[in-house]
């Protein structure tokens, strides 16, 4: 598609039934086209937008079939890292590594407002070197990386939708793998719905727990695709994680979750 039908396509994706100024929600607009991408002004306030203002592409001069581009190879894979973008859409690492990190920031905005809903069983695990699991494995190590797991359940405890989230220090009992009274309760706060039928997990049943298996597959595509994640951006990596299962999980398209998520005005 040529720069035209770009504009349009995303046009048709933000504006499904017909265009709504983002200031009062007047649908009238003139068109102004001096510049790259139009600016469609309000007829009734003035206020000026565009296709990409207020997304995930605004403010960058990445061209829109980049953007469509990389879209594309994130629904079609199972994950891609900075360097793989780059040298599929042709641009440099810096923009490539910046366009991931736009895309994590919305997702990590839709996966902070889904709550959990129905029978949600939580626990905690851990991401760490096995070689330190010889030793006292209650306690927590410098080098670990505590993580929440809830999901809601059906049969015989299977994963439905999923959450994971680091769990800072401050929210553990000092020196061990488990949570405090309001460590637990914050937890719980963040991640399930209010009328949730809430079962917290020890760590025994965490470890026989079908929940066990989605942070070690977690942690396995997280080493795969970027040879392990440095704790500053692990929560951005785990939601990208989170989408992605739960879109599969719930037999949605991957193609249209992201499509919503780029185009989704702050």
């Amino acid at each position: 598609m040529d720069q035209a039908e770009q504009v349009a396509y995303f046009f048709r994706r933000r504006w499904p039934n017909g265009f709504s100024c983002p200031s009062c929600g007047y649908g009238a607009y003139y068109t102004i086209s001096t510049r790259q991408l139009p600016l469609y002004e309000c007829r009734l306030c003035g206020r000026q937008t565009s296709v990409t203002a207020g997304t995930v592409m605004a403010k960058t001069r990445t061209p829109l079939a980049k953007w469509a581009a990389a879209i594309e190879l994130l629904a079609s894979t199972n994950g891609v890292n900075a360097k793989q973008l780059a040298a599929h859409i042709g641009v440099k690492h810096k923009t490539a590594w910046l366009m991931l990190r736009k895309f994590r920031q919305a997702i990590g905005e839709v996966e902070d407002a889904f709550k959990l809903q129905g029978t949600v069983h939580t626990g905690l695990h851990f991401l760490a070197p096995k070689y330190i699991f010889i030793f006292l494995p209650h306690r927590h190590y410098r080098c670990e990386r505590v993580v929440s797991v809830s999901a809601s359940v059906g049969g015989g405890g299977q994963a439905t939708a999923l959450k994971l989230s680091f769990v800072p220090r401050d929210r553990l009992v000092r020196g061990f793998k488990e949570p405090t009274a309001q460590g637990k309760e914050r937890i719980l706060e963040e991640h399930v719905d209010r009328c949730a039928v809430k079962h917290w997990l020890n760590s025994d049943r965490m470890h026989r727990s079908p929940l066990r298996d989605c942070i070690l597959e977690a942690r396995s595509w997280m080493n795969r695709l970027f040879n392990g994640v440095g704790t500053k951006y692990l929560q951005s990596y785990l939601n990208e994680f989170c989408f992605r299962w739960n879109a599969a999980a719930q037999a949605t398209s991957l193609r249209e979750a992201l499509d919503r998520l780029c185009i989704r005005a702050a």
